[in-house]
C-alpha cells in the first residue's frame, strides 16, 4: 500500500475532533437550556381535581397521626363518705338588715318571729271557692287565691285562726299573670264576726301602694293613702314582694321588701286585736290568681 501523506492524516483528524467538540457543546447547551427553562417558569402538567371530601382539617394542613393512648392504670376503689343524718329544722323568715336607728323593727328580734306560718297546713287559713267571687286554698306549702271578676268590686280574702294585738306582720306576696292596678294585700286587726274590717297594705302590679281601712257593717272602704308609686316594688306579672304591716295602736308603718315606704296615724281607731288575712284583688284581669308564702309576725310591747 501507497503511504498517506502526514499532512493529509493530520487534516482528517482535525475535523473528526472538531465536529465531536461541536457536538458535545451542542448536547451540553440543550442539556443547560432544558434546565434553565424548567427553572424559569415551565409548569408540569397539573392533575385533574378530585372530588371534595369534608375532612376535620384544611386540605393544606397535614394531619398528625393520633396520639399514642396511654396504658390504663389501675383505679383504686374510693369509699363513699356517708351523709351525715341531721334534724330538720324548720325554716325561718330571713330579717332584713336594718341599719336605721329610726327603724321601728329595731326594738323587735326579726330572727325569732312570734309566730311563722308556711301554709303547710291546710286547716289554718280559710279556704272556699265562691263561683264568680273569689276562691283560696292552701297547696304545696303557699296559700292561693283567685279573684274572678274585676267588675266586682268587694274584695275578697283568706284569714288565719291565730290573732295579735300590736303587731308587726310581713307576708311574701307572688304576682299572678297581672296588669296595671291589679293588686294583693295583707290585712291585720280582722274580725272575722265583722267582715270587712281591718287594715290592709296594698300594692298593685305596677308599682304602687297604699293603705285601707275596712270598715264593717256596710260602710265603705276608707282610703286612708291612696295609691303612691315607688321604685321598691317589683313589677309586673308573677313579680315576688315582701309586705310588712306595722300596727302600733293608732299608728301605722309600711314596708316592702325591707324599705320604710310610709306611715300614717289614725286617731279614729278602734281597737288594736285581732286575726290576719291575704288577698288577689283584681282591677282588670278576670281569674286573676296571686300566691302567698311566709307569713310572719312580731308581738310589739305595750309601752305605757
Amino acid at each position: 500500500m501507497a503511504e498517506e501523506p502526514a499532512g493529509t492524516i493530520r487534516l482528517d483528524r482535525i475535523l473528526i475532533l472538531t465536529l465531536a467538540v461541536l457536538l458535545l457543546l451542542a448536547l451540553v447547551y440543550i442539556v443547560v437550556d432544558l434546565v434553565a427553562g424548567l427553572g424559569k417558569g415551565r409548569t408540569p402538567e397539573e392533575p385533574p381535581l378530585a372530588e371534595t371530601v369534608d375532612s376535620p382539617m384544611p386540605p393544606t394542613q397535614t394531619q398528625s397521626l393520633p396520639p399514642t393512648e396511654a396504658p390504663l392504670m389501675p383505679t383504686a376503689e374510693v369509699e363513699a363518705t356517708p351523709t351525715p343524718h341531721r334534724l330538720e329544722l324548720a325554716p325561718s323568715p330571713t330579717p332584713f338588715e336594718i341599719t336605721d336607728e329610726q327603724d321601728p323593727r329595731a326594738i323587735l328580734d326579726l330572727t325569732n318571729p312570734d309566730h311563722f306560718d308556711y301554709f303547710e297546713d291546710p286547716d289554718a287559713w280559710f279556704d272556699y271557692d265562691s263561683a264568680g267571687f273569689a276562691a283560696y286554698r292552701v297547696e304545696n306549702g303557699r296559700l292561693i287565691g283567685v279573684d274572678y271578676d274585676p267588675a266586682n268590686l268587694g274584695v275578697y280574702w283568706s284569714y288565719n285562726s291565730v290573732q295579735s294585738g300590736n303587731v308587726y306582720a310581713e307576708i311574701t306576696a307572688i304576682n299572678g299573670d297581672c296588669i296595671a292596678k291589679d293588686a294583693v294585700g295583707l290585712v291585720i286587726r280582722l274580725d272575722p264576726e265583722q267582715t270587712p274590717s281591718g287594715y290592709a297594705l296594698e300594692i298593685s302590679c305596677d308599682g304602687a301602694w297604699r293603705f285601707l281601712s275596712y270598715r264593717p257593717g256596710g260602710k265603705p272602704t276608707a282610703i286612708l293613702i291612696d295609691w303612691s308609686p315607688t321604685d321598691v316594688i317589683r313589677t309586673g306579672p308573677f313579680a315576688q314582694n315582701r309586705l310588712g304591716l306595722w300596727g302600733y295602736m293608732g299608728k301605722f308603718h309600711f314596708f316592702i321588701n325591707g324599705f320604710h315606704v310610709g306611715e300614717f296615724f289614725d286617731p279614729n281607731y278602734t281597737h288594736s286585736y285581732g286575726y290576719f288575712a291575704a288577698y288577689v284583688r283584681a282591677s282588670q284581669t278576670y281569674d286573676l290568681q296571686a300566691e302567698f308564702d311566709d307569713f310572719a309576725f312580731w308581738h310589739i310591747q305595750f309601752i305605757p
